[in-house]
């Protein structure tokens, strides 16, 4: 997929909100955005924009950034892992990174901020590989368990470094377990790409950062997790 795909005009444009929309940008994109001066765009898992990711954002703000969460299934969040399916197998992913780009542009141009990340769990994470090979905006990308397909999204094709980190016990293969991690680091050393980091977390698996599922979420981790990532933006978005 080349770069040619996303084009500057915004089909959907913006709304600015924190819990409820307070100021309307143009259009009908819903976006959940923080006070911060570092430009962050943070993905959705498949669930949809729901409160864990926004949570999420507001933590990432406290790191200092400045964090814009598209709503890229349009007001649609999942009741169940069914319903969840559902509505990931109905993404338009050309949509989504056009979304995304749109994003990461307001940030920079309306928000000021002078560089963009991107970060993202499960369907985000492996979104956020696929906008850093895409984009000419976004300069870093702190992926959580997810993989994109890396032959359409090639890691040589990259915009900037990459920190994808993993759980251990993830037993989503094909997407997001250690052996997709280890094919994440091999793919890159294939591609060329020398900027890209992978991290495995022991003890936890899929969905470890997220604090509405009490079953899969650990705090220490998460918080370790969360501190790596913000870290490496940090470095990577001076």
């Amino acid at each position: 997929m080349q770069r040619s795909i996303l084009k500057s005009r915004f089909l959907f444009s913006l709304v600015y909100q924190k819990a409820t929309p307070t100021t309307t940008i143009g259009g009908k994109l819903p976006v959940y955005v923080t006070p911060a001066p570092y430009g962050l765009v943070i993905i959705q898992e498949w669930w949809g924009l729901n409160s864990s990711i926004c949570k999420t954002a507001d933590i990432m703000s406290t790191y200092g950034f400045k964090c814009v969460v598209p709503d890229l299934y349009r007001g649609k969040i999942a009741k169940d892992t069914e319903d969840a399916g559902h509505l990931l197998s109905g993404l338009d992913w050309k949509q989504a990174l056009i979304d995304i780009e749109e994003s990461a542009r307001y940030l920079k141009e309306d928000l000021y901020c002078k560089k963009v990340g991107i970060l993202g769990f499960c369907m985000g994470g492996a979104l956020s590989i696929a906008s850093i090979t895409t984009s000419k905006i976004i300069s870093a990308a702190a992926p959580f368990y997810g993989v994109c397909d890396l032959n359409t999204f090639k890691l040589s094709n990259a915009n900037g470094p990459i920190l994808a980190q993993f759980g251990q016990n993830d037993d989503m293969v094909g997407f997001s377990s250690v052996q997709d991690a280890k094919r994440l680091e091999l793919t890159a050393q294939q591609q060329g790409n020398k900027s890209l980091q992978v991290k495995i977390w022991p003890g936890v698996g899929h969905a470890f950062c997220n604090q509405d599922r009490p079953e899969v979420y650990n705090q220490a981790i998460a918080k370790q997790a969360l501190d790596l990532a913000a870290k490496f933006l940090h470095e990577n978005l001076k």
